[in-house]
């Protein structure tokens, strides 16, 4: 699990990766202002455990882990420390179940309408035979 704090121009955000059994969650906290430690820690001990529970998670792909030269280590340190904060694959990941809660959402709201449109037919169908009845 890999918590970053970075600044975005107007908020402070944390992001916190974590892959597990072929998984990977991705989940962005916005701060607000500059956090301080306690912020941090209590943010870790009482808000984490939830978000990660209320997150969705996306298939990971597998890396080959074979040794490597500690020179190329170090280097590929370096050059990750270069690049912006936020990284490619977590963008991709909070996108990704963006558009799982998107898609679910609108099949929510497709089973209410017709949920609605079948109550309104119900009841247009009592009316009728109400009328006809006659007294």
């Amino acid at each position: 699990m890999k918590l970053t704090i970075y600044f975005d121009g107007s908020f402070w955000c944390g992001l916190v990766e974590a892959e597990s059994d072929g998984h990977y969650q991705v989940i962005r906290y916005v701060f607000g202002a500059e956090p301080k430690d306690a912020d941090v820690l209590e943010f870790i001990a009482n808000c984490l455990p939830r978000l990660l529970e209320q997150s969705g998670t996306v298939a990971a792909e597998r890396k080959s882990e074979k040794k490597m030269n500690p020179k190329r280590i170090q280097r590929l340190i370096n050059r990750e420390k270069r690049q912006p904060v936020v990284s490619t694959k977590a963008q991709l990941a909070i996108s990704e179940l963006r558009e799982q809660a998107k898609m679910a959402n609108k099949a929510q709201k497709r089973q209410k309408k017709a949920d609605y449109a079948e109550a309104r037919f119900q009841q247009k169908q009592a009316k009728k035979r109400e009328k006809h009845k006659g007294h």
